[in-house]
């Protein structure tokens, strides 16, 4: 097995509430002729040349970094795809005895801004496309969250707006701004406050909001089936993404929590090239929504995968396994 670093560079820079990036670095296994991508994410904290001497090592799996214990799982679910002469759909859908749903819309996240004209602009862009944006608040600025929220509403009047807080609200802040923001009617509201806090503080924030409060839903908050089983309670719904699961059968996993306790499904993923993302929609049949958008803010992406056609709905590539080719 080959196993190496790439950078991904950023077409601009991309700020959310835990910083502003303008690159990105993805690790790469390959065997057999199949490749499979895991992303690094600076708030997790696996450091990526670190990353890469360890599996080198040869460590056992279960002591490998998040990253690479996504990647490898990743591939060995690509090698038998391929064996089998099929989409990872395929395989996901029988082992779990699951049976593909409706295709949820695509989603398009729009970065902080830092000048509302242009904000402005791109959205009504977006919009003419997709129904279902995102927007990053968490700057620091409540009176620039609100605004942001607020000139997207203006110039997308009819799209759904799923705002992503990152965790950037302090408690004693968040349910002010989601009572405030109510009447730009966003779809969901989600990771309104940090994950360092505990269920007992997201409690709290649950018991001073409105009956009629737009869907709260966690992400970085809940990063198991075991923490969906926790927080089912405490909110609306879940992002499920595969790093954070950590493998592709974790994340079925957290999925099937969900659905069991009647929470929705938010299908994510990191920026990172069309082979991660493209691995990530396979799981898109058993999501409410899928903000599968990593891939558009590279400047340069070197995989073909998921596409989205004029109404913004999700195109599949064909093939086995992931599916995704190298450019």
């Amino acid at each position: 097995m080959d196993a190496s670093l790439k950078r991904l560079a950023l077409a601009e820079p991309f700020r959310i509430a835990h910083g502003s990036s303008a690159d990105r670095v993805v690790l790469r296994v390959e065997r057999d002729g199949c490749v499979a991508e895991a992303p690094f994410v600076p708030y997790y904290g696996d450091d990526p040349e670190e990353t890469l001497a360890r599996l080198e090592s040869g460590l056992p799996f279960e002591d490998l970094p998040r990253t690479a214990r996504l990647a490898l799982d990743l591939l060995d679910h690509e090698l038998a795809a391929r064996r089998a002469g099929e989409p990872l759909t395929v395989g996901i859908a029988r082992r779990f005895s699951l049976s593909p749903g409706r295709v949820p819309p695509g989603c398009r996240s729009l970065g902080i801004p830092s000048d509302l004209e242009e904000f402005s602009r791109r959205v009504a862009d977006l919009s003419r496309q997709f129904r279902v944006l995102k927007l990053k608040l968490g700057s620091g600025d409540l009176g620039l969250d609100l605004a942001t929220v607020s000139v997207a509403r203006r110039a997308a009047p009819g799209a759904e707006l799923i705002v992503d807080v990152n965790g950037g609200w302090d408690p004693s802040e968040a349910p002010m701004m989601i009572w405030k923001l109510m009447e730009d009617r966003p779809a969901i509201i989600e990771q309104p406050i940090h994950h360092r806090h505990g269920p007992e503080v997201w409690r709290d924030l649950r018991a001073e909001l409105p009956e009629n409060a737009a869907p709260v839903y966690a992400d970085e908050s809940v990063q198991s089936a075991a923490d969906v089983e926790e927080f089912s309670r405490l909110v609306d719904g879940v992002n499920v993404k595969l790093l954070k699961a950590g493998s592709l059968d974790a994340a079925v996993a957290m999925i099937e929590a969900a659905r069991a306790n009647g929470l929705g499904v938010l299908l994510g993923c990191m920026i990172e090239s069309s082979l991660g993302t493209t691995a990530a929609a396979h799981l898109a049949p058993w999501a409410d929504r899928i903000d599968l958008d990593g891939h558009f803010f590279l400047a340069e992406d070197d995989y073909d995968g998921i596409t989205y056609d004029e109404t913004g709905s999700l195109v599949m590539p064909d093939g086995p396994g992931i599916g995704a080719l190298r450019r």
